[in-house]
């Protein structure tokens, strides 16, 4: 072969073999690639292994195959009991479709809903929209427009009523008190009545309260005013129901004793106006326990409610006209807590009794009348003025110091309560014509309501429970979708109908389900807590994500072959192009040397 034709396929041999090598080089990447792409399947295969969805197990078998969709959840049916299982947001909002977001808009709820449930125009409204988008059939939407719009559902009522009313007797008034309250007692509302003179427990509980008292008792009196007997021990007498406080068959006066040596029973007089009126650190008064009572059937009814408060104001006005025995009482015991004790001195030794003239002035504002006693004992007389007055009958000392010295202030229970009926039947009668009085002085003065002489009756609510048909099932079912559109507020999106969307809200905290209790309210949860969800692995999507998985791996298997036999034959190549090219090379380097020979010589 000649010089330049070796040299010429020295070249040649050159540059194929380097095509062969960056071929092999890119076919190299290729096989790099399918590797990554071999990861990316086979993590994809893992995750699925480990994919869930959720069921509607209603019947608790366990075995359900019912996809958790938003139809399940938001229309009737006995699979969610006829009540909206509403799908809602991080901020308590109802998620409505397309659909249901168009009838609330229909029917005029803004997104951040209403303070409360509007009329039933605009429930109506609502409904005829739901029909308008589809949801229902117009027929389904004139049968629930014929059911009383239930306001209560899911607000704090599970099923749908009527109200009615209905006047009732005196008597029959008082029975039904007894029958919805269970007899519920003063002692049941914690009003603590008495407390004898050797209760010690009660004598500090006493002090505890700034007083100095002996005791608190309860005398009870027959009608024709004779005691029948003085409770006390602590709570031992305060169980008196309101049947007890408007019968004639007995009367409770109920007396606080001052400390011995008091001059008047300022700081008693004080509590006791607490007690029946109230204060603002206590829970419950007897104005109050009278208010509970009467409410617990008269309520319900506007023009009861605004009579009941009436009644209220009237027994606090007769006990507490002012603020003057309050005042009075907490500088005493604020300033001079020996004196609130009995004693007529305060701490530097000063004599208080020029203050007394002020107290007695502050306690007649208060009192229906009052009994001056020299020296002893005033209780049993103050208490037997108390059984025929209207207010709080008072006692005073005359010899202001003398330890024998006890002074009481009482008041008649039962009137309290008399007082309290009559301004009640006052005010629905009229007040501007009334015939009735009771004012703080003798009860013969008065003129308080007699349910003998009366033909008054009292007017309370009636409830009547809907019939559960058809009808009824879907209109509760849609009333209790309403108020809570009305109540939360709302928010549109498009794609919660989507299965797989709306379970990974669910599973992303992004959307939660709210369903309805046996209180009769609507209360936000996870889906993995509410009773008829499960999740439960998804062998479909896993079996569809294997086969994925096997065609895949199994066309990278077979690219990767493909490429491993051009790699091969391209090594093959380039071994047999590096042997020829150190052959030709040779051959080239020896015609060279022969040349340089030749012209040498």
């Amino acid at each position: 072969m000649g010089l330049a034709a070796s040299q010429a396929r020295l070249l040649t041999i050159t540059a194929r073999k380097a095509d062969c090598e960056f071929a092999s080089m890119t076919l190299s990447h290729q096989k790099l690639a399918l590797s990554r792409d071999m990861e990316n399947v086979s993590n994809e295969y893992q995750n699925a292994l480990n994919q869930t969805k959720l069921v509607y197990d209603y019947y608790g078998t366990g075995d359900s195959d019912i996809a958790v969709d938003y139809d399940l959840l938001m229309t009737p049916s006995v699979y969610n009991d006829y009540y909206p299982k509403t799908v809602t947001d991080a901020k308590n909002r109802v998620i409505l479709n397309s659909s249901l977001a168009a009838a609330a808009r229909a029917a005029g709820i803004p997104a951040e809903g209403l303070s409360g449930t509007p009329s039933s125009d605009v429930r109506n409204a609502f409904i005829e929209a739901l029909a308008q988008t589809g949801v229902i059939t117009p027929a389904k939407a004139a049968s629930i427009e014929s059911v009383t719009y239930a306001n209560t559902i899911g607000l704090g009522a599970t099923t749908n009523v009527t109200q009615g009313f209905a006047e009732v007797t005196y008597d029959e008034l008082i029975d039904l008190i007894t029958a919805t309250t269970g007899d519920e007692s003063t002692a049941d509302y914690g009003l603590v009545l008495s407390m004898d003179a050797g209760d010690t427990a009660g004598r500090a509980y006493l002090q505890g309260l700034g007083l100095g008292g002996d005791r608190m008792t309860i005398s009870v009196y027959n009608a024709d005013g004779t005691r029948q007997s003085l409770l006390g021990h602590m709570n031992e007498d305060s169980n008196i129901t309101l049947k007890d406080l408007l019968s004639n068959e007995k009367q409770y006066v109920w007396t606080i004793q001052a400390p011995n040596g008091a001059a008047t029973p300022i700081t008693e007089a004080a509590y006791l106006q607490q007690l029946i009126c109230g204060t603002e650190n206590q829970e419950g008064s007897f104005t109050d326990y009278l208010m509970q009572m009467f409410g617990s059937v008269l309520g319900g009814v506007s023009s009861n409610e605004a009579a009941i408060q009436y009644a209220a104001n009237a027994v606090y006005d007769l006990v507490y006209p002012n603020s003057n025995v309050q005042d009075i009482a907490n500088n005493l015991i604020s300033s001079h807590p020996e004196y609130v004790t009995g004693s007529r001195h305060d701490r530097e030794g000063n004599d208080r009794g020029e203050d007394n003239g002020t107290f007695r002035e502050a306690l007649d504002e208060m009192a229906a009348g009052h009994y001056w006693k020299w020296k002893g004992t005033t209780h049993d007389t103050v208490a037997n003025n108390a059984f025929s007055s209207v207010g709080a009958y008072i006692s005073y000392c005359g010899d202001a110091g003398n330890g024998k010295n006890k002074h009481s202030v009482s008041i008649n229970l039962n009137t309290l309560a008399q007082v309290f009926l009559t301004a009640f039947v006052e005010y629905q009668e009229g007040i501007e014509n009334s015939t009735y009085s009771y004012n703080r002085g003798s009860k013969g003065s008065s003129v308080l309501y007699d349910p003998e002489h009366s033909d008054f009756k009292f007017t309370i609510a009636t409830q009547t429970e809907v019939e559960s048909d058809e009808d009824n099932l879907y209109a509760n079912f849609y009333d209790a979708l309403f108020n809570q559109i009305c109540t939360k507020g709302w928010t549109e999106n498009a794609q919660i109908e989507n299965v797989d969307y709306m379970t990974d809200l669910f599973k992303n905290g992004l959307a939660f389900i709210s369903s309805i209790a046996e209180d009769g309210y609507y209360y936000q949860g996870s889906y993995s807590t509410d009773r008829a969800i499960l999740e439960v692995s998804d062998d479909n999507a896993i079996a569809v994500a294997e086969a994925k998985y096997n065609t895949e791996k199994t066309k990278i298997e077979n690219k990767e072959d493909t490429i491993d036999m051009k790699m091969k034959n391209l090594d093959t190549e380039i071994s047999s192009l590096t042997t020829e090219y150190e052959s030709t090379k040779q051959i080239v380097t020896k015609a060279i040397e022969k040349s340089f020979k030749r012209y040498e010589a």
